[in-house]
């Protein structure tokens, strides 16, 4: 599990919920650029972010990372989990190919069921056009 957020409070927050659902390898990162440096040493199978952060936002860096057929982890479950929660940021979240959408505060039920969904063993991923990430209704990618 990678966690990435420049909020040092909110990465506490988001590591206490994860263990209280019973993860246990949990890795921090206090942005994109850091996650990015330490993406092959984590290997992680989720990948939780926030969008808004200093260098590259979170959208930027899950559109490079899918984009990317050559890295491992281009297709890992990606989990956006924050506040900023206007149209146009869920839209540009779902056009990047984030597989879960969660509002901060978030709560650990919600959270849970956000992770039981990106790791669903039925989940596909797509590449197409401009568009790689979770398959999902075409009318989702053109809202």
């Amino acid at each position: 599990m990678l966690v990435i957020d420049d909020n040092v409070g909110m990465r506490s927050i988001m590591t206490a919920v994860l263990r209280a659902l019973g993860f246990t390898t949990i890795r921090l990162a206090d942005d994109a650029v850091e996650a990015q440096r330490t993406l092959h040493q984590v290997k992680p199978d989720l990948i939780i972010t926030e969008i808004k952060m200093p260098v590259i936002d979170g959208v930027t860096f899950v559109r490079n990372l899918r984009a990317d057929e050559s890295n491992p982890f281009s297709e890992v479950p990606i989990i956006v989990a924050t506040g900023h929660t206007e149209e146009k940021h869920v839209k540009a979240c779902i056009a990047a190919g984030v597989d879960q959408f969660i509002a901060k505060p978030i709560t650990g039920m919600a959270l849970a069921e956000r992770i039981r969904s990106a790791l669903s063993p039925t989940r596909q991923f797509v590449r197409f056009g401009n568009y790689h990430g979770p398959r999902r209704p075409m009318s989702d990618l053109q809202r």
